[in-house]
């Protein structure tokens, strides 16, 4: 098949509206226990089914009373109440007040039937002896009470689609006895490293020269933080035959597919030519506009997107930033750019390579406080497409729109932050 030049590079928003109108895998949704849905995404709104709290209650420890009883009330002439009840916390059975009567109240807990105000402890005085209680002062009605649903009422549209959810999500879910919720399904994404000097045993490597399967280990862990299913293909051999019998596979099974390596512009492509004798549409972008990761090919077969990442690591994960993590948040319900941003100064100078500076550019920094003026610093970490210690080195990325070609020192950039790629999952906290 004749293959287009090396200048039939399609804009990186272009090839990205292309793929996702060419496939017909949409959102979906799965049915999850709340407890497991921590970090997945809401497929339909969380609207209340009751009031919190569930009826009027304290706001204080105190006893609750009827304002009518208060009347007059001083330090000099208190007024004594028959306390009939202490009430417990979660208790709905609860005795009714009548005039004369009072029921002792912890902070939360429920009033009684009749009750419309509650006296601060600091307010009264108990006999434990004789069960009754003085008060020393008068209290608008009313006073020191939470009215049902002043938290949470009845009808009220709480978490909506797309929410990401909270570890103070799930509180509030169970607290809304909200056992089960719809989630966005994650999409499962095939993973294939292509390439017959690949290997994923470190002994081989030292003992036959070959090469750390080491791309695929990072792409798998982007595309878990992405919100995806990373599945591992295991690596295919140059070999139309092999690529072929993987990719089969990989469409039935899977949403999106990912091949890493192989691609390049003016040699023999076997994973371009394993596609392409597969059926229609195939190939269709044989290049986007990005630098590093402008050889990165975008496919389509039997309606399922296949995104051919270059095999240098800065090419391979800034295809994957710009096509492969939009995709898989647009399947998840949330937007496609990544929102997990923070704003720093650059400490150097940064120009973008000549040949190829009216590309989008993705730049790879490291973050860090400065000592002398406590502002965020990102440092700009430079190197060949193919070394890993600019990966190891940066701990943020910037995007770089087409027209950009050179940020001078000090100018504010902004950062975009990945988990697992910026800070361990864990532990943000160390990030700068």
């Amino acid at each position: 098949m004749h293959r287009r030049g090396s200048n039939s590079y399609l804009s990186i928003q272009t090839a990205f509206i292309k793929l996702r109108k060419s496939i017909i895998i949409q959102p979906m949704s799965e049915e999850l226990d709340t407890k497991e849905a921590l970090g997945r995404v809401l497929y339909n709104n969380i609207i209340s089914s009751i009031n919190i709290p569930m009826y009027d209650s304290s706001h204080m420890d105190g006893f609750a009373v009827l304002h009518e009883d208060l009347k007059g009330a001083s330090n000099l002439k208190p007024i004594t109440l028959k306390v009939i009840d202490n009430i417990k916390l979660g208790n709905t059975k609860i005795k009714p007040l009548q005039s004369g009567h009072a029921s002792r109240i912890p902070t939360g807990g429920y009033l009684p039937k009749n009750s419309d105000t509650v006296v601060p402890i600091e307010y009264a005085q108990f006999n434990l002896f004789n069960k009754s209680v003085k008060i020393f002062s008068e209290f608008p009605k009313r006073s020191f009470i939470s009215p049902a649903g002043m938290d949470i009422s009845k009808n009220k549209l709480l978490l909506k689609k797309g929410h990401l959810i909270r570890t103070q999500d799930i509180a509030l879910l169970n607290l809304l006895s909200i056992k089960k919720l719809n989630v966005f399904k994650k999409p499962r994404v095939a993973i294939i490293p292509t390439g017959n000097e690949l290997t994923n045993n470190i002994d081989e490597v030292i003992q036959y020269g070959k090469v750390l399967n080491t791309n695929g280990q990072i792409i798998s862990s982007l595309i878990e933080a992405s919100g995806g299913i990373p599945i591992d293909l295991g690596i295919a051999s140059d070999n139309i035959k092999d690529i072929k019998k993987k990719m089969e596979y990989a469409i039935s099974q899977n949403d999106i597919i990912v091949t890493i390596g192989g691609s390049s512009v003016g040699h023999k492509d076997l994973i371009a030519e394993s596609i392409d004798s597969m059926g229609e549409p195939g190939i269709f972008a044989e290049g986007i506009k990005l630098d590093r990761g402008r050889v990165t090919k975008i496919a389509i077969l039997k309606s399922k997107p296949i995104i051919i990442l270059p095999g240098p690591i800065q090419g391979a994960v800034n295809a994957f930033i710009v096509l492969v993590m939009p995709l898989i948040r647009s399947l998840i319900g949330l937007s496609h750019n990544n929102q997990a941003i923070i704003n720093a100064q650059i400490s150097d100078n940064w120009n973008a390579r000549k040949k190829f500076q009216h590309f989008v550019k993705i730049l790879y920094v490291h973050l860090s406080i400065s000592k002398a003026n406590h502002k965020i610093n990102a440092e700009p970490i430079i190197g060949e497409t193919a070394n890993m210690t600019v990966m190891t080195k940066a701990n943020g990325y910037v995007m770089i729109p087409e027209k950009i070609t050179s940020i001078e020192k000090g100018n504010e950039i902004q950062v975009n932050l990945l988990s697992g790629f910026s800070f361990a999952s864990r532990n943000p906290i160390d990030l700068i």
